[in-house]
């Protein structure tokens, strides 16, 4: 049996603070201040990041001259919806 979007996206803690701490700004942030923000590992937030970039749920910014940048992709539907459940549960 295959993981559905949702078992992916919401697996971890980790992920959902990585999502709660991208949700709350609208600008890019690197790895490193959501680590700081976030208070996880770094290893573990590479890993999320991988996870949620791997299902569209994150967009990444590169440039060649500085580190990569996270930004959530409230273009999808599902991420609309999850902000939406975070404001509603006190969560953000």
């Amino acid at each position: 049996m295959s993981e559905h979007l949702l078992e992916v996206a919401l697996g971890s803690v980790g992920r959902l603070r990585i999502l709660k701490c991208l949700l709350s700004t609208s600008k890019p942030l690197t790895k490193y201040a959501i680590q700081k923000a976030t208070g996880l590992k770094s290893i573990d937030v590479k890993k999320d990041l991988e996870k949620l970039t791997s299902i569209g749920w994150l967009k990444v910014i590169k440039n060649p001259r500085a580190p990569d940048k996270y930004l959530v992709n409230r273009d999808l539907e599902e991420v609309k919806a999850l902000e939406v459940l975070f404001r509603a549960a006190g969560y953000m």
